[in-house]
């Protein structure tokens, strides 16, 4: 799994099918039954996540730092 740059230095994609709704939006466990954002949303730093297309945009918390946070998602993917 990769989490690709984007032009938003606090957003980072994923390339993943997902089987959302594109355009969703989550911000909490409670706002979708997908195992996967739920892990990802439940990561300490992570303040959204967008589906698109066949891809995941995650959009980090101002202060938090993209690197703690990678490490965190590599540890949630383990467990999917």
């Amino acid at each position: 799994m990769e989490l690709i740059e984007t032009p938003n230095p606090n957003a980072k994609k994923i390339e993943i099918k997902h089987g959302l709704e594109v355009g969703t939006v989550i911000k909490s466990t409670s706002d979708d039954n997908n195992e996967l954002c739920n892990k990802l949303i439940s990561v300490s730093g992570i303040n959204t996540i967008f589906a698109g297309p066949d891809f995941l945009t995650l959009t980090k918390e101002e202060n938090s730092n993209w690197d703690s946070i990678n490490h965190a998602i590599l540890n949630q993917f383990d467990k999917i």
